[in-house]
């Protein structure tokens, strides 16, 4: 078994790290909201339902269990493996993932994306991996911004990306689209493979299997100190899933909206995010996580409030323009919670421990929120998803503990 470097290889962190891994979440940003827009209604146009869309989210998307299975073991595997392997794999499988997308394009089968789901959520499976690495490359004390760094690369593509995705689509279908990402995500593979610097220092080429069963285990027995940590985030995924996650599919197949509008609210989104990560990330290495998850919890309410009574694009795209508000104290500020709360050489293990457990419990949403839509409309999926913010927000404010300050990473 290899050692892992508990500290960052030089004084202030690994600074040619984070810039890479910053340019290659970018060029993944930048891939990923070009398609945000034009995903959904791509799928509605090639005749399938919505229970389908959701399937599909289900089977391989943000949340899917393609991405839990295998988010059970990528952490543990890159804690002895090291993180650039795992990294460069998960951007080759997302490249075969959208040649599937272009395949279904051209022959005009939904179907086809089954395939392409899965290898999506087989790809994503090294996101844990990309926090573990980000954590190593700098001191503890600047963590918070270096996952608002890492958060603001990938989410500032957002401010034109799926206004530009949607307009191509209108203009010239969906296949130019997925081929642009095709290059985006080929350029982001050979940055991690020449650029991305290793941060554990000794790799073991003996992979104990047993073991491995151990931390499958282990995967659901959540220490006892995070448990509630742990459970607000799988819970807080598994809600949104059932009605965020469809939000667009549902949107152009209620209200009529076009891909360029799904691209302009999306726009608004991150452009609201990528202006506000940063000061977050300062505030949060400043003032601590929990503030800033209870402000996100309350925000997501507000948020989904005004979905219930909504029916214009106008006061859709505002709501849609608050959420980015809410992402941005949310996301980065989890990561650096839990980063911030457990021992180095367990921080990939425990990265994927919060990604499996959150993928376990949110997979069924989005097919659950598809039938929900199918059967009662647009507004059951987002009652759904209103009651179990509430939840959320209560669960916050009375369940997650801040980690002391002086015990970080001892």
């Amino acid at each position: 078994m290899k050692e892992v470097n508990e500290q960052p290889s030089e004084p202030g962190g690994n600074l040619r790290n984070l810039r890479v891994i910053a340019s290659t979440s970018f060029l993944a940003g930048l891939s990923y909201n070009m398609m945000e827009a034009v995903w959904q209604p791509f799928i509605l146009s090639l005749g399938a339902p919505m229970s389908a869309l959701g399937l599909l989210e289900s089977l391989g998307g943000r949340r899917g269990v393609m991405i839990t299975l295998i988010q059970a073991v990528s952490g543990w595997f890159s804690d002895r493996l090291g993180r650039k392997p795992l990294i460069a794999l998960g951007s080759l499988v997302c490249l075969l993932a959208v040649s599937f997308y272009i395949l279904a394009a051209i022959i005009g089968h939904w179907w086809l994306l089954l395939p392409g789901s899965i290898l999506l959520g087989a790809g994503l499976a090294s996101r844990p991996v990309e926090s573990s690495l980000t954590a190593e490359s700098v001191d503890f004390s600047r963590r918070g911004i270096a996952f608002s760094i890492l958060m603001a690369s990938w989410i500032t593509p957002g401010i034109f990306a799926p206004a530009l995705g949607g307009f191509i689509a209108d203009r010239r279908g969906f296949t130019p689209v997925f081929l642009v990402c095709v290059g985006l995500e080929s350029l982001r593979l050979l940055f991690i493979l020449w650029l991305l610097v290793e941060t554990l220092s000794k790799a073991s080429a003996v992979v104990s299997l047993r073991e491995l069963k151990g931390v499958l285990l282990s995967m659901v027995v959540l220490p006892r100190e995070l448990r509630s940590f742990y459970w607000v985030v799988a819970i807080d995924s598994f809600v949104w899933g059932l009605g965020n996650d469809l939000l667009f599919g549902m949107l152009s197949q209620t209200y009529g909206f076009t891909t360029f509008q799904l691209g302009v609210m999306s726009s608004l989104r991150s452009l609201v995010w990528a202006l506000s990560q940063l000061p977050i990330g300062k505030l949060v290495d400043r003032y601590g996580c929990k503030p800033f998850l209870v402000l996100s919890g309350v925000i997501a309410v507000i948020v989904v409030v005004g979905r219930l009574f909504s029916i214009s694009f106008p006061s859709f795209a505002i709501l849609h323009a608050c959420f980015g508000l809410s992402a941005a104290t949310w996301v980065p500020v989890q990561q650096a919670l839990l980063a911030n709360s457990v021992p180095a050489k367990q921080l990939g293990e425990a990265m994927g421990r919060l990604f499996t457990l959150r993928g376990l419990i949110a997979f069924p949403a989005p097919y659950l929120g598809g039938l929900l839509y199918d059967h009662f409309g647009f507004q059951a999926p987002i009652l759904a998803n209103l009651i179990g913010a509430v939840i959320v927000l209560v669960v916050i404010l009375f369940g997650v503990k801040e980690p002391p300050r002086q015990e970080y990473l001892d």
